[in-house]
């Protein structure tokens, strides 16, 4: 998700030492490598879909039996009062990093990473974009995901985060409003809050909040529309992108806006239509590699399919949509 400023510090701050307790309490068989193969990372799944030892963003979240094992992090979860989606500890080996990158996909156009650090040291810095910081022990941040980043962990110790994803009610966003952002082109400003503190109650009984309804059965048109124009402006601020390649790719993601809404209006998320809007599907001419967005200089081939069209169609989650 885009937010104003590259980092922001919440008001928030955790016990460290129970948090320890509870991820080390856990044997580094349990941990899961990162998907994309990164060398050092691994992570370990709190709220999954089905609540099942996986990576995957699209479906019913629930809470893992790893988390059923950690009493301090179900509170912590709680105390934010929102509903989370895909979320993790997510380990750093010593001496290795996160690889600098961005965050395309659907599930991140609309939600944010909440990172509370519990194993850490100042060897560990986190960039983004022009700045970087270092995130203590116990705090929480949130960060653009959309601008490049990246981790390095310099130390020979392991980095371990709890990683929540969640796209944030009112009251998280106006509690971001409040916090201290950290940044490097636009103007830094203080916390006009104190941090509050959440210790650990022993006996404390919480619920968590999980996504259910993550990802369209069918894209509604009126989100389609919306994240294929904002797609298409930022292409086009990209000043190093050809004008006929451009206008190329906005004629054919134009037609595909006013095919689907025609099919939508037929059809709406009845399985009468799906094999209709999958040939649509197949018929857009993804642009080719050189065009770039501004934001962050990514691949508007990329960020098309895997933000749109990877996702306007989900069959996969029919049984989710019919049981609700």
């Amino acid at each position: 998700m885009k937010i104003a400023t590259e980092f922001v510090r919440l008001p928030f701050r955790f016990d460290v030492e129970r948090l320890s307790q509870e991820v080390q309490a856990f044997d580094e068989s349990e941990w899961m490598a990162h998907p994309a193969g990164y060398e050092g990372n691994s992570s370990l799944p709190l709220i999954s879909l089905n609540g099942e030892m996986n990576d995957a963003f699209n479906g019913p979240m629930k809470q893992t039996e790893k988390l059923e094992r950690s009493p301090y992090i179900k509170q912590v979860l709680a105390s934010f009062d929102e509903v989370f989606g895909r979320s993790r500890l997510m380990q750093l080996g010593a001496k290795c990093t996160v690889p600098e990158h961005f965050d395309a996909n659907y599930h991140w156009y609309n939600r944010v990473r909440i990172h509370i650090p519990i194993i850490t040291n100042p060897q560990v810095i986190f960039y983004c974009g022009d700045t970087h910081v270092h995130m203590a022990a116990g705090e929480t941040w949130i960060f653009d995901a959309w601008k490049t980043h990246r981790v390095e962990n310099t130390s020979d110790k392991n980095r371990v985060h709890l990683v929540i994803d969640t796209a944030g009610s009112s009251n998280f966003w106006n509690v971001v409003a409040a916090s201290e952002w950290r940044c490097a082109r636009q103007i830094s400003k203080p916390a006009t809050t104190e941090d509050r503190f959440l210790a650990f109650e022993e006996s404390k009984d919480v619920t968590i909040l999980t996504e259910r309804y993550n990802s369209p059965l069918v894209m509604h048109p009126g989100e389609l529309d919306a994240l294929i124009l904002d797609l298409v402006g930022d292409m086009k601020a990209f000043e190093g992108n050809p004008v006929p390649a451009m206008q190329a790719f906005e004629k054919s993601v134009q037609d595909f806006r006013y095919d689907w809404r025609r099919l939508w209006s037929l059809y709406g998320q009845s399985t009468e239509g799906w094999n209709h809007y999958g040939d649509l599907m197949r018929t857009i001419q993804v642009p080719r590699e050189e065009l770039r967005v501004a934001s962050n200089q990514g691949s508007v081939a990329h960020i098309f399919l895997v933000r749109i069209l990877r996702v306007a169609l989900n069959v996969s989650l029919a049984d989710s949509y019919s049981s609700g």
